[in-house]
């Protein structure tokens, strides 16, 4: 293996993730969430929920994460962390049940109809500017990652996944194997997951303890 060092401000992947990450519409949410949350049900967080369920409906997390699921082989497509709005997308363009969500056991979610919330955003126009943002935060952070996706290197799908997985919470990457969380996100191989970890943390490139994500060093751009 050869592992090519590459200084942080010459990756510009690495760099794009963290500034999308820091332009997390918050003003937008919490505008959101404070004309929704009025007219929401609080739901038990035990089971995975669609988006249609008689018609759209959008999900409003306060507390924890939760993470999208495509439905047609359980591919975690990507995870939010409080505070968050799934489900916008439906409202203007209704797809179906292609998709789900699963919700982290100590989350608290709430639910609404997409009739009700159409009702609130055409009674108040200007929050249809914060949905517009919401969506595009969602866009940005989907296109970075089909960077590391849509590609046949396996060695970039990891790197991607492992950044991912840094940005999340202390809480999350002690209950997740990195294994299990590229398994669960990608369809490498467990071999070739594996292979690549190993050679990571060895090479000291990557910190991890009971296959754990403790600290990422430094990420090459080539391996």
């Amino acid at each position: 293996m050869t592992l090519t060092p590459t200084p942080h401000a010459d990756d510009p992947f690495q760099l794009t993730l963290d500034k999308i990450m820091e332009l997390k519409p918050l003003d937008s949410l919490e505008r959101l969430m404070a004309a929704l949350l009025p007219e929401a049900e609080k739901i038990v967080a035990r089971r995975p929920r669609s988006f249609q369920k008689n018609g759209p409906e959008i999900y409003l997390l306060t507390e924890g994460n939760f993470w999208l699921h495509r439905r047609a082989d359980d591919l975690q497509m990507s995870m939010a962390k409080a505070p968050h709005i799934f489900g916008l997308a439906e409202l203007a363009i209704p797809v179906g049940d292609i998709t789900y969500v699963k919700f982290a056991a100590d989350c608290e979610v709430f639910a609404l109809s997409g009739a009700k919330a159409q009702a609130l955003f055409n009674q108040q126009p200007e929050l249809w500017q914060d949905v517009a943002k919401v969506l595009a935060y969602h866009l940005h952070f989907s296109s970075w990652r089909d960077l590391h996706l849509l590609n046949d290197n396996a060695y970039d799908t990891i790197r991607g996944k492992l950044l991912e997985l840094e940005k999340h919470d202390e809480t999350l990457r002690k209950n997740t194997t990195i294994l299990n969380y590229i398994l669960g996100s990608t369809k490498l191989s467990r071999s070739t997951i594996l292979r690549v970890l190993k050679d990571l943390t060895e090479g000291g490139y990557v910190e991890a303890q009971r296959g754990k994500l403790v600290k990422i060093v430094h990420l090459p751009l080539r391996y």
